[in-house]
């Protein structure tokens, strides 16, 4: 069986190729969907090509193709959200899924709790345009909340985060991040972080990890504490070149958006009582290819 899953999001469109139980990372691209929506008020023409270009040179690897959409296109009216998906189904000959922060709750987290631990893990799935919290006992979701914002909404807010340095302090940021937030009713200890590639994030920066000892998976190498996140985010934000490390790694719209995302994930960590992190790759795919491999198997 062999199949791509291609995932659309409010900033990054990414695509993963299964082929009979291996998963090989396709990449991804910036499409930024929803800062363009909020600036235009419909999603704009220029994303629409850079979308279906993607998928051109994605159906060179294979033509099966499953599209899932998040935040931006689940929060269309039903009248654009109906001819979206027309328009897409027409241009490309796919469908269009658009997946509820429900179900993108229930996918990241089959993949992100697959793990023998004792113990409530929060994971965090976050986004540009929207940032999703579940809480686990024993591998069951026991509490979600569903914020409806994400990384660019924080860096929109504060543009400084996009520039070389930042200069707006850092507490000033997470005080009013905090004030507009919905308090689980749980904490935890361990917050898995997932939705991007928070590897990268700490590999390419070269910032110290420890390895994960507290269970064994290939997807969770890494653990860190909270005080030494919150070390290596005050150097991410007001130390680091953010133009040398667009220049040196590509990727500009990805790491522009990247200290919006400290700025959540800080937020979040807060709200838990977090004392350990977990960054990963994991996204909903695994839960996802699950859905489809079972639905081969009733057929």
């Amino acid at each position: 069986m062999r199949y791509i899953i291609m995932e659309v999001g409010s900033t990054n469109t990414k695509s993963s190729l299964y082929d009979n139980g291996k998963i090989k990372d396709l990449g991804f691209c910036t499409i930024e969907f929803k800062n363009n929506y909020k600036q235009n008020n419909k999603i704009i023409d220029s994303d629409k090509e850079k979308l279906y270009t993607y998928i051109d040179n994605i159906r060179e690897i294979d033509e099966t193709i499953y599209v899932y959409g998040t935040s931006i296109f689940r929060n269309l009216k039903d009248s654009e959200k109906q001819k979206w998906l027309k328009e897409f189904k027409l241009k490309t000959g796919l469908e269009f899924n658009i997946v509820s922060s429900e179900k993108e709750n229930e996918y990241t987290v089959y993949g992100a709790c697959n793990i023998d631990y004792n113990g409530k893990i929060a994971v965090m799935i976050g986004g540009g345009g929207s940032t999703e919290l579940a809480i686990v006992l024993n591998k069951k979701i026991i509490e979600t909340i569903n914020y409806d914002f994400g990384a660019m909404d924080i860096t929109d807010k504060y543009p400084d985060l996009r520039m070389d340095k930042a200069i707006t302090p850092f507490d000033k940021m997470l005080e009013e991040t905090l004030q507009g937030m919905k308090k689980p009713n749980n904490k935890a200890d361990l917050l898995i972080l997932a939705g991007g590639d928070y590897i990268m994030f700490y590999e390419t920066l070269k910032y110290p990890v420890s390895k994960n000892k507290l269970y064994r998976n290939q997807l969770q190498p890494y653990i860190l504490d909270i005080k030494s996140m919150d070390k290596l985010d005050q150097d991410f934000l007001y130390e680091q070149s953010l133009e040398k490390i667009i220049n040196d790694n590509g990727n500009d719209g990805w790491w522009r958006g990247a200290r919006g995302m400290r700025i959540c994930v800080k937020s979040i960590t807060k709200l838990l009582d977090t004392k350990y992190i977990i960054p990963t790759r994991i996204n909903m795919l695994y839960g996802i290819i699950e859905e489809i491999n079972n639905s081969f198997d009733k057929e």
